[in-house]
């Protein structure tokens, strides 16, 4: 990049390699609560063993994130991207605790009410993804190509990370009383 005397600088950028960091977090953070709750599905075959809760509960969340997607994409132009990703996050965070309310106030029980309860949730998983994801791709396109490798790279982490934390669980609670419900809960 020429100065004003012509010569010729070399710009850093600092702190980039935080901002990786974060990336990586921000993209962890925005699908751990989703295959978190992929992972428990055999918690969920347990509870409700009429219902197929391992087709629903996935069949359920695209028609709801890709129309939340569809929505968002026609009104970019009015929507800020910030707040946008700011709902997303948050309808993550409640959505998770929705999800450890239901199964505390049900006690573990199964029943048609808790299940539509579950799938309730997972919609509002599918359009948090939609809210997050778009909006963060379209942020950090604007920005170094590594923040967007970083994000997408903690979406892939997240389901490894989600899938060796269940397994750890299962492992744990494999011979416990309840061990479906404390292994899905912890």
């Amino acid at each position: 990049m020429p100065t004003t005397d012509g010569s010729k600088t070399l710009v850093t950028l600092q702190g980039k390699k935080t901002a990786i960091i974060v990336c990586w977090l921000l993209g962890n953070g925005s699908l751990l609560a989703w295959n978190s709750m992929l992972t428990i599905e055999d918690y969920y075959e347990y509870l409700f063993p009429h219902y197929h809760p391992v087709r629903v509960l996935t069949l359920i969340y695209q028609p709801f994130a890709l129309g939340t997607v569809a929505i968002l994409a026609y009104n970019e132009a009015k929507i800020n991207t910030r707040r946008r990703n700011l709902t997303g996050y948050t309808l993550f965070f409640i959505s998770s605790l929705l999800v450890l309310i239901l199964d505390l106030a049900t006690s573990g029980k199964g029943g048609i009410g808790t299940f539509i309860g579950i799938c309730s949730i997972s919609c509002s998983f599918g359009v948090a993804d939609a809210f997050v994801q778009g909006g963060m791709v379209g942020d950090l396109s604007f920005m170094c190509p590594e923040f967007i490798q970083s994000f997408l790279a903690g979406l892939a982490a997240s389901g490894a990370l989600s899938s060796g934390l269940r397994l750890i669980t299962k492992a744990i609670f494999n011979n416990s009383k309840d061990g479906f419900r404390k292994g899905a809960s912890t």
